[in-house]
């Protein structure tokens, strides 16, 4: 199994710098990932780095808490989409998850489905602070919505991605939305784990160590 394109190598840290962008874009180019995910302010950057690659750039939008209004992340992915991001990963409002505000959820995912549209959208449920049934309600109103994806985690979260959370993802998902695994996949067994359990995309931070260790395993004849 190849997990170079399903990765999408991310770059999240508050204080990264432009050197710190490139090293990442080129780590992407080289090894051929899906994907470099990173914050909205260096898709014009990213753009001109990744020009003339396959590697898709992406903004996360709403990062990392997902507290800003449904204005404030409809503008801010449009803008996005304007400098260059090719997907988006949303950042859900959890505290209204929590409340089951189904008004308002739905209000925020159709206008951001809405004002998106023709570029691919993922749903960060932020799996860590839900309970299950927390879970399966988010990502329900998210493939109704018409989003591409629903994603586990942001990453800044003790808890990320399990195998049972993307077990459950994927069979609410279906045929109509992919999954995303994202938060505390580290290892070879870590990414294999997940996409057997249906996800389509890793996030991680550890891209090239998670492909590295694969060569290894496949030298050894595991």
């Amino acid at each position: 199994m190849k997990l170079n394109k399903y990765i999408d190598h991310t770059l999240l840290k508050r204080d990264a710098v432009p050197a710190d962008l490139d090293k990442v874009a080129d780590e992407a180019i080289k090894y051929g990932f899906a994907s470099v995910c990173t914050h909205p302010i260096w898709m014009e950057h990213l753009r001109n780095r990744l020009a003339g690659t396959d590697v898709m750039a992406i903004a996360v939008v709403g990062f990392p808490f997902g507290t800003q209004t449904i204005e404030s992340k409809v503008f801010e992915g449009v803008d996005a989409i304007k400098k260059g991001a090719q997907e988006l990963d949303y950042v859900i409002t959890v505290s209204k998850v929590h409340e089951r505000d189904t008004e308002y959820l739905t209000r925020e995912l159709n206008e951001i489905r809405k004002a998106t549209e023709g570029t691919p959208i993922k749903l960060i449920i932020e799996t860590g602070l839900l309970s299950d049934d927390e879970k399966r309600y988010i990502s329900e109103l998210a493939v109704n919505a018409g989003w591409d994806f629903i994603k586990t985690a942001t990453g800044i979260m003790s808890t990320g991605a399990t195998v049972e959370d993307v077990k459950m993802m994927a069979e609410i998902a279906g045929d109509r939305a992919k999954v995303k695994a994202s938060g505390g996949v580290k290892t070879i067994a870590d990414g294999i784990a997940m996409i057997e359990a249906g996800a389509s995309r890793i996030g991680s931070s550890n891209g090239v160590k998670l492909v590295n260790e694969e060569e290894i395993t496949e030298e050894d004849g595991y």
